[in-house]
């Protein structure tokens, strides 16, 4: 953040000055004086309004690339947070109240320090309102190949549309509800690799007992690697086990580029 440009500041200047010679000229009954420094500082003040207002474009002009700019740089993060904290009420509508709290966090906490524009622009509610926009803008496009009205409601049917996303991307994958799965929802095989999935479809952060169940089943399957998908993030335990562990925690929306997440060469 910066002070306020003190770009008209020049102008006041002359004026004032043009003042004080007013008033010595018409002490001195200098009156053609007088009429001529008038129009002069009439025209200043006429041309310096002219100038102030197309500064004002230039400043909210650059304040508006800025957040853009900002905005795009964190535009995974916000993508998989709209994905956790957007979702659908009892009567089929959209609930945004969490992800707006989190968008006032991101402008406090991420964006106001990234931010070099004056204090005056920084006041006006019109430039936090286009930071809403643009956030929710950028949120809401990114990972175009997961769309948030695709995801089932539903457990089982969830674990189906994790491992049909997968297989839209190169992976041959099955669900394993119903045949003994010991913890796994999901077996992914991608070339040479398989990777063994739990699909978590909560309102509330994983936890361990899923980073356990997934280990064990990697064992038990002969999995080369172990997955926890999910869309409601994961608490910090079940983060530090799963890196303990090797076990990959991901969102949803992380789907499309698993193979590349987990390092895996293309497969022709």
């Amino acid at each position: 953040m910066t002070g306020n440009s003190g770009g008209e500041g020049w102008i006041v200047v002359f004026v004032v000055v043009g003042l004080i010679y007013l008033l010595f000229k018409g002490l001195e009954g200098d009156f053609s004086t007088i009429a001529i420094v008038v129009g002069v500082l009439l025209a200043v003040v006429a041309l310096g309004g002219y100038y102030s207002g197309g500064s004002e474009k230039a400043r909210t002009k650059e304040a508006h690339r800025q957040i853009r700019t900002i905005t795009q740089k964190h535009q995974d993060a916000l993508g998989k947070i709209y994905r956790q904290k957007v979702y659908e009420g009892h009567y089929g509508e959209k609930k945004y109240e969490a992800f707006d709290k989190e968008v006032l966090y991101f402008y406090q906490n991420i964006m106001l320090p990234e931010l070099s524009i004056s204090d005056d622009l920084l006041l006006g509610p019109e430039l936090y309102e286009y930071v809403v926009a643009q956030v929710y803008t950028t949120a809401e496009s990114a990972f175009p190949g997961v769309s948030l009205d695709t995801i089932p409601h539903d457990p089982i049917e969830f674990e189906h549309w994790t491992a049909s996303m997968l297989n839209m991307h190169g992976w041959d994958a099955q669900a394993t509800q119903g045949s003994g799965d010991q913890g796994s929802d999901v077996v992914a095989i991608y070339g040479s690799h398989k990777c063994i999935i739990q699909c978590k479809l909560y309102k509330s952060p994983v936890g361990n007992k899923a980073v356990q169940e997934v280990n064990a089943a990697k064992t038990f399957f002969d999995g080369d690697s172990a997955v926890v998908v999910g869309r409601s993030g994961y608490t910090r335990s079940a983060r530090q086990l799963a890196e303990k562990n090797g076990v990959r925690l991901i969102d949803v929306s992380e789907l499309p580029n698993l193979s590349n997440a987990l390092g895996l060469p293309i497969v022709a």
